[in-house]
Protein backbone atom coordinates (compact mmCIF):
# COMPACT_ATOMS: atom_id res chain seq x y z
CA UNK A 1 0.00 0.00 0.00
CA UNK A 2 2.60 2.31 0.58
CA UNK A 3 4.49 1.82 -2.29
CA UNK A 4 6.03 5.15 -4.29
CA UNK A 5 5.70 4.60 -7.92
CA UNK A 6 8.32 7.08 -10.10
CA UNK A 7 6.21 8.24 -13.18
CA UNK A 8 9.22 10.06 -14.40
CA UNK A 9 11.71 8.28 -16.37
CA UNK A 10 14.68 10.23 -17.48
CA UNK A 11 17.64 10.44 -15.02
CA UNK A 12 18.22 13.89 -13.71
CA UNK A 13 21.76 14.28 -15.56
CA UNK A 14 19.79 14.12 -18.75
CA UNK A 15 17.62 16.87 -17.86
CA UNK A 16 20.36 19.18 -17.24
CA UNK A 17 22.24 18.38 -20.54
CA UNK A 18 19.13 19.28 -22.25
CA UNK A 19 18.72 22.72 -20.44
CA UNK A 20 22.28 23.33 -21.14
CA UNK A 21 22.63 23.38 -24.59
CA UNK A 22 20.93 26.14 -26.88
CA UNK A 23 18.65 25.60 -29.96
CA UNK A 24 16.75 28.02 -32.22
CA UNK A 25 13.02 26.62 -31.87
CA UNK A 26 13.53 23.08 -32.32
CA UNK A 27 16.27 20.57 -31.27
CA UNK A 28 16.83 18.50 -34.77
CA UNK A 29 19.55 20.91 -36.58
CA UNK A 30 22.22 18.62 -37.76
CA UNK A 31 25.42 18.27 -35.96
CA UNK A 32 28.77 20.07 -35.50
CA UNK A 33 29.48 22.33 -38.39
CA UNK A 34 25.97 22.02 -40.32
CA UNK A 35 24.39 22.96 -36.20
CA UNK A 36 26.15 25.93 -36.79
CA UNK A 37 25.29 26.85 -40.49
CA UNK A 38 21.93 26.01 -40.21
CA UNK A 39 21.28 28.39 -36.97
CA UNK A 40 22.93 31.32 -38.94
CA UNK A 41 20.72 30.87 -42.04
CA UNK A 42 17.87 30.58 -39.77
CA UNK A 43 18.54 33.81 -38.72
CA UNK A 44 19.29 35.32 -42.08
CA UNK A 45 16.13 33.67 -43.23
CA UNK A 46 13.88 35.07 -40.53
CA UNK A 47 15.79 38.45 -41.39
CA UNK A 48 15.26 38.29 -45.32
CA UNK A 49 11.38 36.75 -44.82
CA UNK A 50 10.84 39.79 -42.57
CA UNK A 51 12.26 42.12 -45.16
CA UNK A 52 10.86 40.67 -48.09
CA UNK A 53 7.99 38.57 -47.33
CA UNK A 54 6.23 40.95 -44.52
CA UNK A 55 7.35 44.49 -45.14
CA UNK A 56 7.53 44.82 -49.34
CA UNK A 57 5.43 41.43 -50.19
CA UNK A 58 2.54 42.36 -47.92
CA UNK A 59 2.52 46.11 -47.89
CA UNK A 60 4.10 46.51 -51.07
CA UNK A 61 1.14 45.43 -53.13
CA UNK A 62 -1.35 46.28 -51.08
CA UNK A 63 0.34 50.32 -51.38
CA UNK A 64 0.56 49.72 -55.28
CA UNK A 65 -3.37 48.74 -55.49
CA UNK A 66 -4.22 51.52 -53.13
CA UNK A 67 -2.42 53.56 -55.38
CA UNK A 68 -4.51 52.63 -58.18
CA UNK A 69 -2.14 52.85 -60.95
CA UNK A 70 -4.61 52.02 -63.87
CA UNK A 71 -2.37 49.04 -65.03
CA UNK A 72 -0.87 47.27 -62.45
CA UNK A 73 -4.31 47.91 -59.80
CA UNK A 74 -6.25 45.96 -62.25
CA UNK A 75 -3.98 43.21 -63.07
CA UNK A 76 -3.75 40.14 -60.41
CA UNK A 77 -0.45 39.78 -60.17
CA UNK A 78 -0.54 41.81 -57.13
CA UNK A 79 -2.31 39.29 -55.56
CA UNK A 80 -0.12 36.48 -56.46
CA UNK A 81 2.36 38.52 -54.73
CA UNK A 82 0.82 38.77 -52.01
CA UNK A 83 -0.02 35.02 -51.87
CA UNK A 84 3.56 34.48 -52.42
CA UNK A 85 4.65 36.27 -49.95
CA UNK A 86 2.39 34.71 -47.23
CA UNK A 87 3.75 31.23 -48.01
CA UNK A 88 7.15 32.24 -47.61
CA UNK A 89 6.02 33.63 -43.95
CA UNK A 90 4.39 30.30 -43.50
CA UNK A 91 7.48 28.38 -44.17
CA UNK A 92 9.64 29.97 -42.08
CA UNK A 93 6.84 29.18 -39.25
CA UNK A 94 7.05 25.90 -40.31
CA UNK A 95 11.27 25.53 -40.66
CA UNK A 96 10.88 27.04 -37.26
CA UNK A 97 8.85 24.69 -35.88
CA UNK A 98 11.79 21.70 -37.64
CA UNK A 99 9.52 20.45 -40.77
CA UNK A 100 12.66 21.38 -43.14
CA UNK A 101 11.14 18.94 -45.56
CA UNK A 102 7.60 20.48 -45.51
CA UNK A 103 8.99 24.22 -45.17
CA UNK A 104 11.44 23.48 -48.10
CA UNK A 105 8.53 22.65 -50.51
CA UNK A 106 5.90 25.03 -49.69
CA UNK A 107 8.98 27.22 -50.69
CA UNK A 108 9.49 25.75 -53.44
CA UNK A 109 5.62 26.33 -54.93
CA UNK A 110 6.23 30.14 -53.01
CA UNK A 111 9.17 30.30 -56.13
CA UNK A 112 6.70 29.46 -58.35
CA UNK A 113 4.58 32.12 -57.71
CA UNK A 114 7.29 34.55 -57.55
CA UNK A 115 8.07 33.58 -60.96
CA UNK A 116 4.21 33.66 -62.24
CA UNK A 117 4.30 36.89 -60.44
CA UNK A 118 7.27 38.12 -62.39
CA UNK A 119 6.41 37.01 -65.99
CA UNK A 120 2.86 38.55 -65.10
CA UNK A 121 4.61 41.79 -64.53
CA UNK A 122 6.87 41.61 -67.89
CA UNK A 123 3.86 41.85 -69.82
CA UNK A 124 2.32 45.04 -68.07
CA UNK A 125 5.91 46.69 -68.45
CA UNK A 126 7.54 45.00 -71.63
CA UNK A 127 7.69 48.92 -72.98
CA UNK A 128 9.83 49.77 -69.43
CA UNK A 129 13.09 48.35 -69.64
CA UNK A 130 13.99 48.95 -66.23
CA UNK A 131 11.23 48.30 -63.37
CA UNK A 132 11.60 49.03 -59.51
CA UNK A 133 9.17 46.42 -59.04
CA UNK A 134 11.56 43.63 -60.21
CA UNK A 135 13.76 44.00 -57.19
CA UNK A 136 11.03 43.80 -54.70
CA UNK A 137 10.44 40.44 -54.61
CA UNK A 138 12.85 38.60 -56.92
CA UNK A 139 15.06 38.37 -53.39
CA UNK A 140 12.29 36.00 -52.17
CA UNK A 141 14.01 33.11 -54.22
CA UNK A 142 17.24 33.24 -52.26
CA UNK A 143 14.89 32.50 -48.99
CA UNK A 144 13.93 29.36 -50.96
CA UNK A 145 17.68 28.35 -52.02
CA UNK A 146 18.57 29.10 -48.00
CA UNK A 147 15.32 26.85 -47.05
CA UNK A 148 16.88 23.89 -49.47
CA UNK A 149 20.26 24.03 -47.90
CA UNK A 150 18.93 23.94 -44.37
CA UNK A 151 16.92 20.81 -45.16
CA UNK A 152 20.11 19.36 -46.78
CA UNK A 153 21.84 20.22 -44.20
CA UNK A 154 19.90 18.95 -41.66
CA UNK A 155 18.68 15.89 -43.47
CA UNK A 156 21.55 14.52 -46.04
CA UNK A 157 23.55 12.85 -43.07
CA UNK A 158 20.32 10.95 -41.87
CA UNK A 159 19.77 9.83 -45.35
CA UNK A 160 23.67 9.25 -45.64
CA UNK A 161 23.26 6.55 -42.01
CA UNK A 162 20.05 5.21 -43.27
CA UNK A 163 21.67 3.91 -46.61
CA UNK A 164 25.13 2.77 -44.92
CA UNK A 165 23.04 0.85 -42.60
CA UNK A 166 20.46 -1.11 -45.49
CA UNK A 167 23.82 -1.53 -47.42
CA UNK A 168 25.80 -3.25 -44.34
CA UNK A 169 21.95 -5.10 -43.13
CA UNK A 170 22.08 -6.23 -47.04
CA UNK A 171 25.41 -7.62 -47.11
CA UNK A 172 26.57 -11.01 -45.88
CA UNK A 173 29.33 -10.35 -42.65
CA UNK A 174 32.60 -12.49 -43.12
CA UNK A 175 32.92 -12.56 -39.49
CA UNK A 176 29.94 -14.67 -38.37
CA UNK A 177 30.41 -17.88 -37.45
CA UNK A 178 29.58 -20.73 -40.47
CA UNK A 179 30.23 -23.49 -37.74
CA UNK A 180 26.48 -23.32 -37.02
Amino acid sequence: MGKNVKLNSKIPSQKKEEKESFFFFVRDQGEGAARVAVIILKVLELIMTTIFGVVLGIFGPLVIRGLDIQDVSADPSSIYWIVTSALYIIGLFILMLGHSRIAATIHIIAAVGTFVTHFAYLKIFRDQQENGLMGLYMPCLFITVMTIVIMLLINLPKWIDKRVQKANEQAPSILEDSND
